[in-house]
């Protein structure tokens, strides 16, 4: 037993859930500007909640690639990626139909229960995304949507399921196939913003940005005998190269060098180890929790006239409401469920 906790915390001796805190951080101070009413302020053209995205789907690809690499058989690879997803979100969307519902529905209980709206909202458990509630947050700044974050987890399961198609065909073990990739996704968002003269541009597909983060962030798992060894020069070379693309490439792919420098950057920095950093997750990895929990506290908190106690104010309330609760889905509900998680066989003489 002690063997085995000690291989625990060493394979935690990494940023990783740092920079998730710091991911999950940016998507709750992005949202407050809109939730309450105000402007959203924007870093290198971007709003704050789609970088923290970000940063989760290239870290996301990281950790995933190199745990299907680790155990490439696909029950396994299925059944740890349901019990990290499946259960806090079951609990969080339950919460919010059960208990949240019912305490700020502006329509009597009755209709509230019977409404289809309310039988809809389960979709989101499997995934597909529901933001109403009947009567819920109708008049706030942004309205009618209970937990507007939920929209990702399906970009999220697709992309496992892509990496998971690519392993069983063998794709995931060949240094080749996750750059590739990569590659095939930068073109294609070049050529998709790139209409001809007069033409309309097509509505943005996150779908496209955020898989190509993913795939990014496999291409780094992938190759990371390169660079693991060398982060301090890989993150100089990576940024270098993302300024170089940013300066002198063609648009849109320049514009998406931002995207892709700080999706490199949370991988590269994320597997390196400093003192202090490396232990933000002594107490639990909080980030998915906060991901899922912060939305309807923001949301709630309105009701009770956060739009009125100054940003500041809202905002520390918000981060309170969001870690106790996301403190209790990882020690009550996620972590319990990654207990059953499978075991990677032991390896045969």
């Amino acid at each position: 037993m002690a063997g085995a906790a000690h291989a625990a915390d060493a394979a935690r001796r990494n940023n990783f859930d740092a920079l998730r805190l710091l991911a999950a951080l940016l998507v709750i101070w992005g949202h407050q500007f809109p939730i309450l009413g105000l402007p959203t302020p924007l870093i290198a053209h971007n709003e704050p909640g789609a970088l923290g995205v970000v940063m989760f789907f290239a870290v996301s690809g990281y950790l995933v690639t190199q745990s299907w690499r680790a155990d490439p058989h696909l029950g396994r690879f299925a059944l740890r990626r349901a019990l990290r997803i499946w259960p806090g979100l079951t609990v969080a969307v339950l919460l919010c139909v059960l208990m949240l519902g019912p305490l700020v529905t502006t329509q009597p209980l009755r209709d509230y229960f019977s409404h289809a709206g309310t039988r809809l909202y389960l979709s989101n458990l499997w995934l597909d995304t529901r933001f109403a509630l009947p009567g819920v947050f109708d008049s706030h700044p942004i309205a009618g949507s209970v937990n507007g974050p939920l929209w990702t987890i399906p970009l999220e399961v697709g992309c496992y399921a892509v990496l998971a198609l690519a392993g069983v065909v063998g794709a995931a073990h060949t240094r080749w196939a996750a750059p590739l990739v990569l590659l095939a996704l930068m073109a294609a968002l070049q050529w998709r913003y790139s209409p001809p003269p007069g033409a309309p541009m097509p509505a943005w597909s996150f779908g496209l940005q955020y898989g190509m983060v993913f795939a990014l962030g496999s291409t780094l798992a992938v190759w990371a005998d390169a660079w693991r060894a060398r982060i301090l020069p890989a993150t100089v070379a990576w940024v270098g190269l993302c300024v170089a693309v940013h300066a002198w490439g063609p648009q849109p792919l320049a514009g998406q060098a931002v995207i892709l420098g700080l999706g490199g950057l949370a991988v590269l920095l994320g597997q390196a180890s400093w003192p202090v950093v490396r232990r933000a997750g002594r107490w639990g990895d909080v980030s998915y929790g906060l991901y899922i929990y912060a939305f309807p506290v923001q949301q709630l908190l309105v009701v009770w006239g956060a739009q009125h106690w100054g940003f500041g104010s809202a905002l520390a309330a918000t981060l309170v409401g969001s870690f106790a609760l996301a403190a209790l889905s990882w020690h009550w509900v996620e972590q319990p469920a990654l207990a059953f998680k499978p075991r990677r066989p032991a390896p045969t003489a």
